[in-house]
Parts: structure tokens; sequence; C-alpha cells
């Protein structure tokens, strides 16, 4: 009787013990077929060896299942799959059980899987068509900084390649998810990652700003809103869209004639200074036509300091597209007003004699407005595949207006011309 439980008990080990010797093999025959470039081989035989909750803790078979499937990834035939993703579960597996285990190497295939996320994260984020991309996108991003992130941060510390990582790919990681979170209205998430990017050489651009302000705005914090917005200009005194934050903060808080004041203070100290004379005429012209309410009793005065601003800049600066395009909007909105003076006229002889004394005003604004419209249009259509969206806004808008003029100039030909550009960007 005690024999036959020794038998049993001797075959009960022998039972325990097989599968553990068959996984070892499947490992090394992986590992073979790995060396030999037989990826598909390597796969089928890893994933057996896997199959075993022992193997799942063991370093080398952790490491050879991330090498095989990040070797596979890389070949035409798998590229666009995501074995890489069970790669770097593998890898990160190995940080927990074994932390220093073949360290370099680990490393290296690491930040070879944080590429791949990145790149798959920015493939998501420009996406389109997918009305989800921003949280696909964020996920793959996400999973970037926590491959950097393992050990505390600290686990990359002596890795060469680690400074380059973080200038080309973690800094955009980061980036790229403030973005992601910016747009799917998660501002806690990203104001934090925004003022980062912002701060950063690698990232910084007039979008950061141009989000935070936008936050700001919502969150009704007009302090920082304010800082944020001087912060932008004086980084990026020329951009547009900042340029318009800024007038649009003072419109909203209805500090207008102060910033006048202080516009016209620091314009005569220089004179020559084209965007602040611009900017005066932006703000005269916006007080004078205000988009709600009455307009002004002294809108003919605020109408004349703007028009003069306006030419002073062009003056200074005539290439400017955009001195070019408000100045020709400027006398092309006078001459609608004109217009619509014009249509609400009856038929008597005395509206006849001021409709046809109206024309001639109308017409001369629309000649005032043409050459200046003309030259932002071509500057614009000059490079109009690259084009900023408020560069864009004002290449249709000068497309529209000069369609406008040359319609009543009975110029149909270049109507025509007009009409192809502004299908093209549509």
């Amino acid at each position: 009787m005690t024999g036959l439980k020794k038998i049993v008990f001797i075959v009960a080990i022998f039972g325990v013990a097989r599968p553990a010797v068959a996984q070892e093999k499947y490992l090394t025959s992986a590992i073979v077929e790995m060396k030999k470039g037989n990826l598909d081989e390597a796969k089928e035989d890893i994933d057996k060896a896997m199959a075993s909750q022992e193997m799942q803790e063991k370093p080398k078979a952790l490491l050879a299942k991330a090498q095989i499937y990040l070797s596979m990834q890389q070949t035409e035939k798998y590229k666009k799959s995501t074995m890489y993703q069970d790669a770097s579960a593998a890898l990160i597996k190995i940080t927990e059980v074994k932390p220093d285990y073949e360290t370099d190497q680990v490393n290296q295939f690491l930040l070879i899987a944080g590429a791949l996320y990145f790149n798959d994260g920015v493939t998501k984020y420009s996406n389109k068509s997918d009305s989800g991309r921003y949280m696909a996108a964020a996920e793959s991003f996400k999973n970037v900084l926590k491959i950097r992130e393992l050990g505390g941060g600290k686990r990359f510390a002596n890795f060469e390649m680690i400074k380059a990582v973080d200038s080309a790919v973690i800094s955009k990681a980061k980036m790229f998810l403030a973005y992601c979170y910016y747009f799917t209205g998660k501002y806690a998430e990203a104001t934090p990652l925004l003022i980062e990017a912002k701060d950063n050489p690698v990232t910084k651009s007039t979008f950061e700003y141009e989000y935070l302000i936008d936050i700001y705005e919502k969150q009704k914090n007009m302090d920082l809103e304010l800082a944020t917005i001087q912060e932008g200009r004086a980084a990026f005194p020329n951009d547009i869209g900042l340029r318009n934050d800024e007038l649009n903060y003072y419109m909203i808080t209805g500090k207008q004639d102060e910033l006048v004041k202080k516009l016209e203070i620091e314009s005569a100290k220089d004179p020559n200074n084209a965007e602040m004379l611009f900017n005066i005429g932006i703000v005269c012209n916006g007080m004078a036509n205000p988009k709600t309410g009455k307009k002004p009793d002294n809108r003919a005065e605020l109408m004349a300091k703007a028009e003069d601003a306006y030419l002073k800049a062009v003056k200074i600066a005539p290439e400017n597209p955009d001195y070019n395009y408000n100045l020709g909007g400027f006398y092309n909105n006078r001459a609608k007003e004109i217009n619509d003076q014009m249509n609400a006229l009856g038929t008597s002889a005395a509206e006849q004699k001021k409709y046809d004394d109206l024309k001639v005003k109308r017409d001369e604004l629309f000649d005032k407005a043409l050459p200046y419209m003309d030259k932002a249009y071509n500057f614009y259509d000059a490079k109009a595949a690259t084009l900023k969206p408020a560069e864009k806004s004002a290449y249709s808008g000068s497309i529209q207006v000069l369609m406008q003029i040359y319609s009543i100039q009975n110029k149909m030909d270049k109507v025509d011309v007009l009409k192809k550009k502004i299908n093209a960007i549509k």
C-alpha cells in the first residue's frame, strides 16, 4: 500500500513537470526560428510557450515575445497590425518582475514600442473621418507617456537615446495629448499639458496660447486670459489669431477705449510701427460698427480714425496682406452701407436723383477697395495650399469681395475665374 502511494506520488510529479519542459522547448524553438528570420513560426512557438502562467512571469520568455512581435510589426505583412502593443505589455511586465533584466535591450525595445504608439496616435489624430479620433489618439499618447514614466520616470535616466527621445517624441506626445483633451472638453486635463507645451521650445506654437485663451475665457478667468494673451503676443507678435484674441478680449470686457489710448501712446513713441497702427484701425472700426446695439454717436470720428490708421499701416508695409485685406474690407463695407441705402429708395424723381448721387459715392468706395483687396488676394492665392485657418478665411473673403466688385463693374470674365477659386476652397 505504501509502495503504491509512492508510485502515484512520483507520477504526479512527472505530470506537473512535463508541461514546463514543453514550454521551455517552445521558447527555445521560438528564439531559434526568430534568429533564422522565420517570424511566423517563431510567433507560433512563443505563443505556445506563453500559454503557461509560469512562462508569463519569466523575463527571458517575455523578452523573446517582445522581440518577435516587434520584428513582425516592422514587416510589410504586419505593419498595420497592433502587435507592438502586445510587445509593449510584455516589456512592461519585465520591468515589474525583474527590473534589471537585460536593461539596455529592454529599454531599447520599450522606446521602439513607445515610438510606434506615438505614430499610431498621430495617425488616429489626423483621421478626420473618425468622430472619435481624439479619444482614440489620446489612448495611444497616454501609452507613450506610460512607458516613459516607468520606474517613476527614472528607468531611462542613464540611457543614451533618452534625450533625443524626450525631445522628438515625449514632448510632442504631451502636446498632442493636450490637444486631444482640449478638443474633447477635458479642460482640467488639457490646461497643465498646454502650459508645459507652450513653455517647451520643441512644441511652443500659437496653438497652445489660443487653446489656453479659449479655456480661460470659458472659465471666466479674465486675469489668466489676459496674461496668456500678452505672453502669446510677445512670443508671436505677427500672429493674426493671437492679435484677434487680444482685440476680442478688450471688446468683450468693454475696454476698447482703454486699448485705443494704450495703442495711441505706444504708436506716438514708435510712429513707424505698422502693426500698432493697424491695431488702432481694427479697434476703432470695431467700436464704430458694433455687432449688436446701436452705433455710437462719435461713429464718424471713429471711422475717420480707423481709415487714417489703416492707410498709415499700409504705407509703411505695403506688401502686408492682412493690412491690405482689412483696408479693402473697410472701404467695401462702407460701399455696402451706401448700396443698402440705394436699395431702400423709391422711384420718385427726387429719390432717383439721390440714388444716382449715392451710386457715385458707392462706386468710388469700391474703386478704393479694389487695389487693396486684389493685393491681399494675390498673396493668399500664391500660397493657397498652405494657408492657416485665419489666412484661409481672408483668402475666401477677398475672393467674395472681388467677385462683388467685378460684377458691379460688369467684368464677368474675372468673376468666372474667381468662382472657380472659391469652389476649390470648399
